[in-house]
């Protein structure tokens, strides 16, 4: 049994083109969660109305990507017991094999999670997301993004992490690992996750067969000084967090310089407002050291792999 869950603020205009495509699956084994989070519009309404079948999670307030991911995924391990959990955002469209091949990537038993092929939905000619990854020098980064898709992402192979926009878990790697961490509120937290899961053993396994169609940054293109705070204030606590002690204070000189280069590109070339809520951000991330070195400790007690095979996965 496989356990879909779909966060939702607001996307009352995405929810027919995605619960559609999950309706057209090759496959019938699969409930589907969504945890809406105090929407405005006639989300819930229109769900309850056209889609009986999906259960859903009604939050008062909006709490974020990240608690409302664990919600989703607490109540499906209690309530429908899946082997997988696929997590997808409100604004996919999947291909009618989609559930189908993200499963079939668990071919490994060290496979923890699966990753797949994001197009851009407006121009299904570019990539959106071919895995994530992280840079040497400490940068999270969604491979691929903006290019013309010529096939140079379609070799099935490990790779560091899964976006969770469209993702699948094995259902024993949230015993194992945790949950997403909801003070991130959003934004890298699937980064987050995704460390977490390679601290512990578990790959992440990209299967290009499976394939999604996203709209980037349609829930959230409206604020985009409250996406670069959040951004920035995560990244300083998935660093603390997850980065083996030899890593992080060879990285420590890297991330500083690339901090200063990015705030002053925000000035260059987007505006003083994104400056600044950049620099609250990492002042957010700064004043939650403490936590983050609370968080360190049980994070790094689950790491059963080196220090070389980290840098390995890192591009």
């Amino acid at each position: 049994m496989i356990a879909v869950i779909i966060p939702n603020l607001n996307g009352q205009h995405h929810l027919k083109t995605c619960f559609d495509s999950l309706r057209a699956q090759t496959i019938v084994e699969f409930k589907i969660v969504m945890v809406d989070n105090n929407s405005s519009d006639n989300s819930v309404k229109f769900t309850e109305e056209n889609y009986p079948e999906i259960r859903i999670i009604r939050n008062n307030v909006n709490n974020g990507f990240a608690k409302a991911v664990n919600q989703g995924i607490k109540y499906s391990l209690d309530e429908i017991k899946p082997d997988y959990l696929i997590l997808l955002n409100n604004d996919i469209e999947c291909d009618k094999n989609f559930l189908k091949e993200m499963i079939e990537g668990f071919n490994n038993e060290d496979t923890g999670s699966v990753a797949c092929k994001m197009l851009n939905f407006t121009d299904r000619k570019l990539i959106d997301d071919a895995g994530d990854f992280i840079k040497l020098k400490g940068s999270p980064y969604a491979r691929g993004f903006g290019e013309t898709d010529i096939g140079q992402y379609d070799n099935p192979e490990f790779i560091f992490g899964a976006c969770a926009g469209a993702s699948a878990y094995r259902s024993e790697v949230f015993s194992s690992a945790g949950y997403f961490d909801e003070d991130f509120f959003a934004y890298y937290e699937d980064v987050d996750f995704s460390f977490r899961l390679q601290l512990a053993g578990y790959k992440c396994f990209y299967n290009p067969k499976a394939i999604v169609y996203h709209k980037r940054g349609a829930t959230t293109k409206s604020r985009e000084g409250f996406q670069v705070m959040l951004c920035e204030k995560n990244l300083v606590a998935l660093r603390l967090k997850n980065y083996p002690l030899p890593m992080l204070l060879t990285g420590l000189p890297f991330f500083c310089i690339v901090r200063v280069k990015r705030y002053l590109l925000f000035l260059i070339n987007e505006s003083f407002s994104v400056f600044i809520s950049a620099l609250k951000g990492y002042l957010k991330g700064i004043a939650e050291i403490p936590a983050s070195l609370r968080k360190r400790k049980s994070v790094q007690k689950t790491r059963t792999v080196s220090n070389e095979y980290l840098k390995s996965i890192f591009r």
